[in-house]
């Protein structure tokens, strides 16, 4: 009777290792986003061996308290993979809930939806007969080449112990890494322009809003070559925070974002791709190499071809971090327009 318990035991782990197997290999092969993370989820050490010695005799209080620390971690991992809830974002328990993918559930939810990682919501622009902006020819030194606006002027970085967002109307940590951004391209020779509204007073309206900023910013300088929305990423503590040290000095690494619902996406990406080229010319690790793509959103990349989505380290770094990143993106972003 006892070896027949345990057989059925051993069966019901092996099958259901099994059906995990199979369906972790079908989401890292159909997502590109999942491929991502699992790459980014190999670099971090699990010790799963670890959750084998839960009620075992003889361990001391310690090792039972760092047991306790590696299950929390490996549940939180979990959670995150196969329902998108990030333990550490309560956004997530109420968009998962309140605005679901048309799909179902999403088993990850880099940031809540598998194929809109930024969950872009309703845009009010029709899709069949969008804003475009063709860049106008530079005609003084005045004239500006690079836009920076933020659609979630709420967030901030919380490694140095502060809080990762900041409340709805108000200006977080995000935005002054944008202006640090933008005030390094002017210095280096590239005329640039900032815009501060605050867009994500009501969050699930923010592209909405982001899209009438941007929008304007280029009617009122179509010069405009390259156009960022930039953001931070949101990660589960689980997964720590990325950095690079380049010069000596630790900062933030930086990840291009695209939205495929756009016809001239391709165009965009080849942008980025010559931008992540240059940049680990001149600076190895401060980009991600992989961009991240989105296969049902736009991020208000369809109204000019150079139209880019980064994401600057995320709210796991420290501000000093983010803003360490300003300097030598904006030398490769000057090396980019310059050619």
């Amino acid at each position: 009777m006892f070896l027949q318990k345990a057989w059925v035991k051993t069966s019901a782990i092996v099958l259901f290792l099994a059906i995990f197997a199979s369906f972790l290999y079908f989401n890292i092969s159909h997502d590109s986003s999942s491929r991502y993370l699992i790459g980014l989820l190999s670099e971090k050490s699990i010790p799963l061996e670890m959750l084998l010695l839960e009620g075992a005799p003889g361990l001391s209080q310690p090792e039972r308290n760092y047991i306790s620390e590696v299950r929390y971690s490996v549940a939180g991992l979990g959670m995150y993979l196969l329902t998108g809830v990030n333990i550490s974002d309560p956004r997530t328990y109420f968009l998962a809930f309140y605005a679901p993918p048309k799909e179902g559930l999403p088993w990850i939810g880099w940031s809540y939806h598998p194929n809109d990682p930024e969950m872009e919501g309703a845009i009010l622009e029709p899709l069949d007969n969008p804003f475009y902006n063709e860049p106008a020819p530079v005609t003084n030194e005045q004239d500006i080449l690079v836009g920076v606006y933020h659609t979630h002027n709420a967030e901030s970085y919380a490694g140095d112990g502060g809080k990762d967002r900041v409340n709805g109307g108000e200006n977080g940590d995000v935005v002054e890494v944008g202006q640090l951004l933008v005030d390094a391209l002017n210095k280096n020779g590239i005329p640039s322009y900032h815009a501060r509204e605050v867009n994500d007073k009501i969050y699930i309206h923010a592209y909405d809003y982001s899209y009438q900023t941007a929008k304007k910013m280029l009617q009122d300088h179509p010069t405009i070559r390259i156009l960022l929305d930039i953001h931070r990423d949101g990660l589960p503590t689980q997964v720590g925070k990325s950095s690079v040290a380049i010069n000596n000095r630790e900062m933030a690494k930086v990840m291009i974002v695209i939205g495929q619902k756009n016809p001239n996406w391709e165009k965009n990406n080849q942008i980025a791709n010559d931008i992540i080229k240059i940049g680990e010319q001149k600076y190895p690790g401060l980009f991600f190499t992989k961009i991240r793509y989105a296969s049902e959103a736009r991020y208000n990349q369809f109204l000019t071809d150079g139209a880019l989505l980064f994401e600057i380290g995320s709210q796991l770094n420290t501000l000093e971090e983010a803003m360490a990143a300003a300097e030598p993106l904006a030398q490769v972003l000057k090396e980019y327009l310059k050619k």
